[in-house]
């Protein structure tokens, strides 16, 4: 199976930031994506993680994944709201049954490891911010939101889980056992 691993914003757009140490979401995520799709295979020899750039627009970036035919999709982003807002909530289509699974599966698996508060799975309609990229990808589609990057507690915790290569761990782990849960589930 194939899994997309989409960096959450662009180059020109890079998201939420955190302005206490210079840090925005573009940037991590596209590390931790990298590093998800290099270190993988040591979780998974079968299935293969293909990393996406946003090339174009937000409109657009649906037809660039869906071109890639993958059998999952997981955007990586982080949320911001007024630097006391925390947790970790997963976001995935309001109709799509493998969808909630999926997003429960990483709602799980990220909230015990990072042991930040539980905000729960969220599905969105196509309307809803995020929305439009969980409606028209044809993979089931997931949004990772596991903190709050503009909490400067939040962020040096997803830092240092990151640097010491657990939270890359954690995210195979999640892709993993997902993965596992859509070929029982076909």
């Amino acid at each position: 199976m194939r899994v997309a691993v989409v960096i959450g914003h662009s180059k020109k757009d890079k998201g939420a930031a955190n302005s206490s140490y210079g840090a925005n979401e573009f940037e991590f995520n596209q590390k931790l994506a990298h590093d998800i799709e290099h270190n993988f295979s040591e979780y998974n020899l079968s299935d293969e993680i293909v990393v996406v750039y946003r090339e174009t627009t937000y409109q657009d970036l649906p037809i660039q994944i869906n071109a890639l035919n993958p059998d999952l999709v997981v955007s990586l982003h982080c949320n911001a709201f007024n630097t006391e807002a925390n947790g970790c909530e997963m976001l995935y289509y309001h109709t799509s049954e493998k969808g909630k699974e999926v997003a429960r599966i990483f709602q799980n698996h990220l909230v015990q490891r990072l042991d930040n508060k539980d905000r729960g799975i969220k599905p969105k309609r196509s309307e809803d911010r995020g929305g439009y990229l969980l409606r028209y990808t044809k993979a089931v589609c997931i949004i990772c939101e596991p903190f709050f990057i503009d909490n400067d507690d939040e962020y040096l915790r997803a830092v240092e889980c990151f640097s010491n290569g657990d939270l890359t761990k954690w995210y195979c782990e999640a892709i993993d056992m997902s993965l596992k849960y859509l070929k029982n589930a076909k």
